[in-house]
């Protein structure tokens, strides 16, 4: 019986067809850790994401002649450094300046 007979808060009223009750709202607070000073914050633009295919660029260093490196800037000591890391780990390093030079040479 309590089912039956418990006061209903959402709406008007207390018997036959009931209306909604109205929102009455005091204030707002945003909540979450993302919200906080929402009217503040900048819109964060989310770029474009670029995926490298590394396989690829180590593939077209090795094929990188001496003479044509050396015309782009990167020194023989350092290329061959870079060439002997692919070849020894299958691995480099995409931060270093000569390895940025060369990708930027080798896509243009």
């Amino acid at each position: 019986m309590q089912y039956v007979e418990h006061p209903e808060h959402k709406f008007d009223g207390e018997v036959g067809v009931l209306e909604r009750e109205h929102v009455h709202v005091d204030s707002v607070i945003y909540i979450g850790k993302e919200a906080n000073n929402i009217d503040e914050q900048e819109l964060d633009v989310k770029r474009s994401q670029v995926f490298i295919d590394k396989q690829d660029i180590m593939r077209n260093i090795l094929e990188l002649s001496q003479s044509q490196v050396e015309e782009w800037g990167v020194n023989r000591g350092t290329f061959k450094r870079i060439k002997d890391r692919i070849l020894a780990n299958n691995d480099i390093n995409l931060n270093t300046d000569a390895v940025e030079k060369l990708v930027e040479c080798i896509s243009s």
